[in-house]
């Protein structure tokens, strides 16, 4: 990790990929969703940074869901982003930064976690039907905004 005047910059195992944060952030969410662990193969850590700037080639892009689309390193296959498609939210990879001070400050889809990992932190988690009753009538209602509107 490299701070470059007002940017914090990250990247992928090979560089082909960077990502510039506009300020530096430290509080990972984990996700322990059945997707996210089949597409990392344990929880996915990231931070939730809409503003940050993604660059470099080839970045390839995955619909994984009806709603959402996860980013990758065509060359390397580090994982970059997860977004709704219809919404400004970004999540990035935790792991493409080193920031030595990250913690660990909310757990999603705590429910969804297998017996076999456990984490120490003290972190607020939320169960897949609470994550669900938060998100599915913002992108419902974001699908139907851009279904009317012709997008």
């Amino acid at each position: 990790m490299k701070s470059r005047s007002k940017f914090f910059v990250g990247s992928c195992l090979c560089t082909a990929i960077t990502v510039r944060l506009p300020e530096k952030v430290t509080d990972v969410g984990v996700c322990h969703c059945a997707m996210c662990r089949q597409w990392n193969s344990g929880p996915w850590m990231s931070f939730q940074v809409p503003e940050a700037e993604i660059t470099g080639k080839p970045l390839a892009v995955y619909k994984s869901s009806a709603f959402a689309e996860r980013g990758f390193c065509a060359r390397c296959g580090s994982h970059i982003f997860h977004h709704p498609q219809d919404g400004p939210e970004l999540a990035i990879s935790a792991g493409l930064f080193d920031f030595r001070d990250q913690y660990i400050a909310r757990e999603i889809c705590f429910d969804d976690k297998p017996p076999f990992y456990e984490f120490v932190a003290e972190s607020e988690r939320r169960t897949t039907a609470s994550m669900a009753r938060e998100w599915l009538p913002r992108l419902l209602k974001r699908r139907v905004a851009r279904w009317l509107s012709g997008s």
